[in-house]
């Protein structure tokens, strides 16, 4: 069953650390140039681009080695991470009813 909800935080998070540690989405991550270049700033740095340029690596982990970066990376996760299971707590019923009219379809999708 896949969820909407989660696939929806997951790329919340992803996100979090592709602009943050990488200056580009997820999907311009993965699809490098000929995905949507909604880049954060310019130079992102995509997965086309770090296998062309393995150098790349070095530069990546001087960011992930920034503590500064590190803290607000993790406090955006959380207060990511809380709002996403507050908005599920405070939107139970019509998750629930959503999911009761999807159920039937046998999409293999819930909310």
């Amino acid at each position: 069953m896949f969820s909407i909800l989660g696939a929806a935080e997951g790329y919340f998070q992803a996100n979090l650390i592709t602009s943050n540690y990488l200056g580009t989405n997820p999907i311009s991550f993965v699809l490098g140039d000929a995905g949507p270049s909604f880049a954060v700033s310019g130079g992102g740095i995509s997965l086309v681009e770090i296998v062309r340029n393995p150098d790349l690596l070095n530069t990546i982990g001087s960011r992930l080695m920034d503590p500064e970066k590190a803290v607000t990376v993790a406090l955006q996760s959380a207060v990511g991470a809380a709002a996403f299971r507050a908005g599920r707590r405070l939107l139970r019923r019509p998750i629930n009813t959503m999911n009761r009219a999807i159920k039937p379809l046998a999409l293999g999708v819930k909310l």
